[in-house]
C-alpha cells in the first residue's frame, strides 16, 4: 500500500460516515411511511434521492467552510443549496409529469402545505424529511472523522438498528411496516460497511503513527491487508447470501430468537406501563386539584370538536393567514436548523486552526468552590462559639479603646474606614512627644486583635503606664477645633 493509496482512503473516509448514517437512518424512513400511509406503493423519498440529500448536504457545507466567505455568506449559501435540492427531491418524487421550467408544481406543492392540517400529504411529509435529510448531511460534514468519530457513529447506528429490529420483530405485521420489509437490507448494509470503515479507519490511524519507520508499521504488513479484506469479504457475503430471502424468512427468524425471551420483554413493557400509568395518574390528580370555576365539573363530557368545526365560525382570510403563518413559521425553523449547524461548524473549524492553550479551569477547583461557598454560607445561621481570650487580651483591647476616646476628645476620632496603623501618624502628630507610646499600643493592639498573641502582664502593665503618660499630656494640651 502506497502512500496515494492510504491518502486515497482517508479522503474517502468521511463519505464511509455518510453511508453508515444513512444506511441506518433510512429504515426509519419507511417506517415514518408505513406510520403516515400504511401500505403505498413508495417510500416518502426514495433511497437514492434520500443518499443524494446527505452527501450533497455533507459535500456542500465542506466546500463551504473552504472558502474565505464571511459567516453570512456562508448561511446564505448552504440554505439556498438546501432549499434548491429539497425543492427538487419533492419535485422528482411526487411532480415527475411536470417540466422543470413548469412552476405548477411548485404551486401545488404550497397549497398542500397549506392544506396540511387537519391532514397531511405526502408531499409536505416528503418536504420535511428532505429538510431533516439535508440537516444530518450539514451536520456530519463539520465534523472531523477519525477512528474514534467513527466508532462514535457506528455505535450509534447500532443502538438505533437494534430498537429498529426489536420494533420490526413485535410489530412486522403492522401496517407502518408495510414498506420496512426491504428495511433488513440497509440494516446488513449498515453493519458492513461500519466494520469495513472501522477496520480501514483504524489502519489508517497506525500508518500515520509509524509513517517515520515504515518498516515497523503494521499497516505495511501484507498479513493485515488480507485480514481486512478476508473480514470485508465475508461480511459482503454473508449480506448478499441472506438477503435474497430476508424479505420473506426475516421475520419468522426474529420471532424464533426473540420466543424465549417473550417473559421477559413482557415484563419490561409491564414495568414501563405501570411506571407511565402512575405518572399519568399523578399528573391528573395535579390538575384536578387546580382550583376551576363552578359548575365546570359538572358538565357532561362531549367530543372534542374536529378542525372543521373550530374553524367554521371564523373567516376564510383567517383561516387562510394562519395556515401560512404556520408554513412560514416551519420553513424559518429549519432555515435555523441550518444556519446554526454552519456556525458550529465554522466555529469548530477556526477552533482546530487556533493554537491549542491550557485550560486553568479543572472540574475539581470548580467542585471545591461550590463546596467553600455552601459552607460558607451555612455558616451564617451557625451560632458563633465564644473564643477563649486570656486576661491579657482584654486588658491591651481596653487600653486602645481609652486610647481611641483621648483621641476623639482632642477633635482626633478614628475614621470608620481607618486601619490601627493609618490612625497612628494622626494621633501621633497631636502627641509629639509620645510618638513611641503610641506606637507602641497601637502595635500590641495590632498583634493582640489579629495576630492571636497572647499578652502578658508585662505587656499589660507597659501599655498602662503608656497610657497614663499620654492621658496626662493630653490635659496640658488645647483640643483642636
Amino acid at each position: 500500500m502506497t502512500f496515494r493509496g492510504f491518502s486515497t482512503l482517508r479522503a474517502g473516509l468521511p463519505y464511509a460516515g455518510v453511508l453508515i448514517e444513512f444506511c441506518w437512518l433510512f429504515p426509519w424512513v419507511l417506517l415514518l411511511t408505513g406510520a403516515f400511509y400504511g401500505g403505498v406503493a413508495a417510500p416518502l423519498l426514495g433511497s437514492w434521492t434520500a443518499l443524494g440529500l446527505m452527501v450533497l448536504g455533507f459535500v456542500t457545507v465542506r466546500w463551504v467552510l473552504a472558502r474565505p466567505w464571511p459567516i453570512s455568506t456562508a448561511r446564505v449559501a448552504v440554505v439556498a443549496a438546501g432549499f434548491t435540492a429539497g425543492l427538487a427531491s419533492v419535485k422528482l418524487t411526487y411532480y415527475p409529469q411536470f417540466a422543470a421550467w413548469d412552476l405548477r408544481w411548485a404551486l401545488l406543492l404550497l397549497r398542500a402545505a397549506h392544506d396540511a392540517l387537519p391532514e397531511l400529504t405526502p408531499p409536505v411529509v416528503g418536504a420535511l424529511m428532505a429538510a431533516l435529510l439535508w440537516w444530518r448531511g450539514i451536520v456530519l460534514g463539520e465534523r472531523e472523522f477519525s477512528h474514534f468519530e467513527i466508532d462514535r457513529q457506528y455505535r450509534r447506528g447500532v443502538a438505533w438498528s437494534i430498537f429498529f429490529v426489536l420494533l420490526y420483530a413485535i410489530y412486522g405485521d403492522t401496517r407502518g411496516f408495510a414498506l420496512a420489509q426491504v428495511a433488513p437490507t440497509y440494516l446488513l448494509a449498515f453493519f458492513s460497511f461500519g466494520l469495513t470503515a472501522l477496520a480501514v479507519a483504524r489502519l489508517i490511524g497506525i500508518w500515520q503513527e509509524t509513517l517515520a519507520d515504515e518498516d515497523q508499521a503494521l499497516v505495511m504488513n501484507r498479513h493485515w491487508l488480507l485480514l481486512l479484506l478476508g473480514v470485508v469479504g465475508l461480511i459482503l457475503s454473508l449480506a448478499m447470501a441472506v438477503s435474497g430471502i430476508v424479505s420473506v424468512e426475516f421475520r419468522p427468524m426474529l420471532l424464533l430468537v426473540f420466543r424465549p425471551l417473550e417473559p421477559v420483554l413482557e415484563f419490561v413493557f409491564y414495568l414501563v406501563f405501570v411506571v407511565a400509568m402512575v405518572i399519568a395518574r399523578v399528573i391528573l390528580l395535579v390538575i384536578s386539584r387546580l382550583p376551576f370555576r363552578g359548575g365546570l365539573a359538572d358538565r357532561p363530557a362531549v367530543t372534542p370538536p374536529s378542525f372543521a368545526e373550530l374553524f367554521k365560525d371564523l373567516p376564510p382570510q383567517v383561516v387562510s393567514s394562519a395556515r401560512w403563518g404556520m408554513v412560514l413559521a416551519i420553513v424559518a425553523l429549519l432555515v435555523l436548523l441550518v444556519a446554526l449547524a454552519v456556525v458550529r461548524a465554522r466555529r469548530r473549524q477556526k477552533k482546530r486552526d487556533e493554537d491549542e492553550r491550557e485550560s486553568v479551569w479543572s472540574a475539581e477547583e470548580l467542585l471545591g468552590g461550590l463546596g467553600a461557598m455552601w459552607r460558607k454560607f451555612l455558616s451564617r445561621f451557625r451560632v458563633p462559639q465564644r473564643v477563649h481570650e486570656g486576661p491579657g487580651v482584654g486588658a491591651i483591647r481596653a487600653i486602645y479603646r481609652e486610647l481611641l476616646r483621648v483621641g476623639a476628645a482632642a477633635g482626633i476620632p478614628r475614621f470608620g474606614h481607618e486601619t490601627p496603623d493609618e490612625y497612628q501618624p494622626r494621633l501621633s502628630q497631636y502627641l509629639p512627644n509620645h510618638v513611641e507610646e503610641v506606637g507602641a499600643l497601637t502595635g500590641i493592639y495590632i498583634q493582640v486583635r489579629y495576630a492571636g498573641h497572647q499578652a502578658t502582664e508585662e505587656d499589660v502593665r507597659t501599655s498602662q503606664d503608656g497610657l497614663a503618660r499620654i492621658k496626662q499630656s493630653a490635659r496640658d494640651r488645647p483640643v483642636n477645633p
